[in-house]
């Protein structure tokens, strides 16, 4: 599985999930057979957001005790300004860009969207 920070300068894309996890979160979904892991991501993103993403670039990787496997951080900029989001409303409540100064959750010291938004947040993300 991947987890998405979406960079539009010094914003990133913040989301709630409709049902199930409660807190601020990512993008996120789980890699299809014969796609590569910056495929999913680009998927993801267009899917549950309708927004285009470039610039692809690696974090880190986290166990993933829900399924056993992995769950591979990724973040990526915003390609082409402007874009509206467009949710996924059977998986999304929200979908928002929030300033680097200004994000709704911070650092559990556990989870990996967590540690990407602090990351974000300290202007420490992989450029």
């Amino acid at each position: 599985a991947v987890i998405v920070g979406v960079c539009n300068g010094d914003e990133i894309l913040v989301t709630k999930y409709r049902t199930g996890f409660a807190h601020y979160a990512l993008v996120a979904g789980f890699t299809e057979i014969g796609e590569t892991l910056e495929e999913t991501v680009q998927r993801e993103v267009m899917e549950e957001t309708g927004l285009h993403v470039k610039n692809i670039r690696y974090y880190k990787t986290q166990p993933w005790g829900v399924t056993g496997g992995l769950l591979l951080g990724y973040f990526c900029d915003l390609d082409g300004e402007g874009e509206d989001i467009t949710l996924d409303r059977e998986e999304l409540a929200m979908a928002e860009f929030f300033p680097r100064n200004n994000l709704p959750a911070h650092d559990d010291g556990i989870s990996l969207t967590r540690e990407m938004m602090r990351m974000f947040e300290e202007g420490r993300e992989p450029k």
